[in-house]
């Protein structure tokens, strides 16, 4: 049976594993273990915005809420301080940190508050997905996955690079979550992304951007030539490479935080992957043990997993 738990943990462990080293450059440090200060200067098992952004979206869901009760989630998570480790917000992006003020602020709607530009392509949506692929993961209608992944990324990124690694990373999840091959997947995803983006000719034009994932031989790509910064492609190549180059759960996680730069983030997407693909494999209980405000993790994981299963039965 698919543990849902496991990976939603997973994910926030990558996170904190990542939060003492994020900024460090490559080959500075060597994490293999859950460690406290560093660049926030906060104790071991500290997640960052990676989780504190994910966390509303699960309790959306579980609400049945809609784009403007998730935007209000994360305002509370910003101005307000909750869904935090330890009642303090860190290290929100700046494209997220803006969505979030057009929404107080501006008063934009949900769905336009995400910025437009080209250079606004962090990795503050993909971050947050995960649960999303979770929740659609015994959906077969190709363009409904779409349209929810597409708004959901847009209420903190709109520009359709940012929307296509969205579709490529939470179709790779759903093929992953119901049992295919990675490889496998890869060769598959560009015909089947053209074959249902028709509606989308900016994101689909955007896809020549990711094409080095696919291409034959991306698993032996030279560490040094892996870029592992926030922009976005760079983010989804990181945690596709590591996946692919490591037989754990664990092994992928410390592969991806010691490539350096963005850590927490690359960490945390590539454990969502890692766990999907490795669903016989379990995340170290040790470092999930050591996560800071656990109270607050079990219980809102604990009601997401619980709806999922309901829904499954």
């Amino acid at each position: 049976m698919l543990d849902l738990k496991n990976i939603l943990y997973a994910a926030v462990v990558g996170d904190a594993l990542g939060v003492p080293v994020e900024f460090a450059k490559r080959d500075t440090y060597y994490v293999d273990k859950m460690i406290g200060n560093g660049t926030w200067e906060k104790a071991p098992g500290s997640w960052s915005d990676d989780t504190s952004f994910t966390l509303p979206l699960m309790e959306n869901l579980v609400e049945h809420g809609n784009y403007e009760q998730l935007m209000q989630k994360f305002e509370d998570y910003m101005f307000r301080n909750k869904y935090t480790p330890d009642g303090q917000a860190f290290g929100i992006g700046q494209g997220c940190a803006k969505s979030i003020r057009n929404w107080s602020i501006n008063h934009y709607p949900a769905l336009e508050c995400g910025d437009p530009s080209v250079y606004a392509n962090g990795n503050g949506a993909l971050m947050r997905l995960a649960p999303l692929a979770i929740h659609l993961r015994n959906v077969e209608q190709t363009k409904y996955r779409l349209e929810l992944t597409r708004n959901h990324t847009c209420l903190t990124h709109r520009h359709p690079r940012s929307v296509m690694a969205s579709f490529i990373y939470l179709e790779i999840l759903h093929f992953l979550l119901n049992g295919e091959n990675l490889t496998e997947i890869l060769q598959k995803l560009p015909d089947h992304l053209k074959n249902n983006l028709q509606n989308y000719p900016e994101e689909l034009n955007e896809f020549k951007k990711f094409s080095a994932i696919f291409q034959h031989g991306f698993k032996q790509t030279n560490r040094e030539d892996i870029k592992s910064t926030g922009y976005v492609v760079d983010t989804l190549h990181a945690c596709l490479w590591c996946v692919l180059n490591t037989d754990s759960i664990d092994e992928a996680i410390l592969l991806a935080v010691n490539l350096g730069d963005d850590t927490d983030t690359v960490a945390s997407i590539t454990a969502s992957l890692a766990s999907c693909l490795h669903q016989n494999d379990c995340v170290n209980p040790e470092w999930v043990g050591q996560l800071r405000n656990k109270k607050l993790l079990d219980k809102i994981i604990d009601q997401f997993v619980e709806m999922e299963i309901k829904n499954s039965d």
